[in-house]
């Protein structure tokens, strides 16, 4: 249970890289003329978690300065939650593994 928390919160900081690459990208690109806005689109992932979806705009409206920084900020506040819920899953494996005996612990506890 423990790992899979661990995992869950991994997936979703990874998947928050993957917003930030596309607001950085769409920003980049904001004055390239004909330039299709990127979009990221969480989906659930096999086993639990979510990944990150990349899509370009169908229709080619131009990038919003104001929408691409709302964008990363919402991405930074995700990424720092789930910072938060995969330090707690670790602080939760600690707690475990410092209970148990020494021969009874995981061999990657110290």
């Amino acid at each position: 249970m423990i790992s899979s928390i661990i995992t869950t919160a991994f997936s979703g900081m990874a998947a928050q890289q993957v917003r930030l690459d596309a607001v950085a990208h769409n920003i980049a690109n904001a004055d390239t003329p004909d330039y299709a806005r990127r979009s990221v689109e969480m989906v659930s992932g096999p086993g639990g978690g979510v990944r990150a979806v990349t899509r370009e705009a169908s229709a080619q409206g131009g990038v919003d300065l104001a929408t691409e920084l709302t964008d990363m900020i919402g991405a930074e506040m995700a990424y720092q939650a789930n910072l938060a819920v995969m330090e707690t899953g670790m602080d939760m494996w600690d707690a475990l593994m410092s209970a148990l005996e020494p021969k009874d612990r995981d061999e990657r506890w110290g």
